[in-house]
């Protein structure tokens, strides 16, 4: 049976898992934005210094955002 503070509890845990998602999504987007710039930095402006690590950097927030 459940208790009165259970009930009263219920909607701050659907926000936070709301908030854990919305979390998720805009890592994701954020590492997205980030390889596609390391990626234009590297291709048609050949600037492997700055590139490689912002590449790399997308790459993990996007690995980040899945795991």
């Amino acid at each position: 049976m459940s208790d009165w503070r259970d009930v009263l509890a219920a909607p701050f845990r659907v926000a936070g898992s709301f908030v854990r998602i919305a979390g998720r999504i805009t890592i994701g987007s954020v590492g997205f934005v980030l390889m596609g710039g390391g990626l234009l930095l590297i291709s048609p402006l050949n600037l492997w210094w700055a590139g490689v690590p912002l590449l790399l950097v997308g790459l993990l927030l996007l690995v980040r955002a899945v795991f």
